[in-house]
């Protein structure tokens, strides 16, 4: 303890002997403005009415020397007295710089929005069928010309595996009629992409000729008997596309 405080002793006359060669002006309270809008305040001793140092707005960053050496300028201090011989004069230790800075404003986050709900689906329950009908595709004339083109390939199609079967086991089937009033249905609503009442009409025209015709192909003429194949095949072609 004794060390430190002789190096402490020895630390206060050193400042001593230096601010007795080296005398300062009275502390003078400056307050800037800075371009910016901050206001900032400090106390500096002036050497020959200018900064000693170098200040800066504590917020921006600006060079603010220029202006509180104006300011030191409009304030003219006057020299301190010269102490009287063999009196040793009295020096302020130096103060450090204290700047004031206004608190940056605090902003508020702004509130955050909750995300919009879903709008809710509908439940669909057993008898509410019939108040949402099917959305069907009504782009125009030319998708109607597809779903008859459609119906003609299923009813080819249909027809070949029904007079194929024939053809390959010897053996009259009437009933695969069925299949070809499916088919003609299922490739007119593939083309037409939907479904809708008059291409249920035009399948089941297509499915009865289709089925009349491999029918008198299989038996050299048409049997009335059959006519019950028909009428089932007409009706699941309309019901497929319609």
């Amino acid at each position: 303890m004794l060390f430190f405080g002789l190096i402490w002793l020895e630390i206060k006359r050193l400042l001593r002997e230096d601010a007795s060669h080296n005398p300062s002006l009275p502390m003078i309270e400056l307050k800037v403005q800075c371009d910016c809008g901050q206001k900032f305040k400090f106390e500096v001793e002036p050497i020959n009415n200018l900064m000693p140092f170098t200040v800066n707005c504590p917020i921006c960053g600006a060079d603010g020397t220029s202006k509180a050496n104006g300011m030191l300028a409009d304030q003219v201090v006057a020299p301190p007295m010269m102490a009287t011989a063999g009196a040793p004069a009295a020096v302020a230790a130096p103060a450090a710089l204290r700047i004031s800075a206004a608190a940056p404003p605090v902003v508020a986050a702004p509130p955050r929005m909750a995300p919009a709900a879903a709008p809710a689906r509908p439940v669909m329950r057993p008898g509410m069928a019939a108040a949402y009908p099917a959305v069907k595709d009504s782009s125009g004339p030319t998708n109607l010309g597809l779903g008859f083109l459609g119906a003609l390939i299923g009813a080819g199609v249909g027809a070949g595996l029904m007079y194929g079967f024939f053809a390959l086991t010897d053996i009259r089937f009437p009933w695969l009629g069925t299949g070809v009033g499916a088919l003609t249905g299922l490739g007119a609503r593939l083309l037409f992409k939907g479904t809708d009442s008059s291409l249920g009409a035009i399948s089941a025209g297509v499915a009865a000729v289709a089925v009349i015709g491999t029918l008198f192909a299989m038996y050299g003429e048409f049997p009335i008997i059959r006519i019950i194949s028909v009428i089932v095949s007409i009706s699941i072609a309309y019901k497929v596309a319609s």
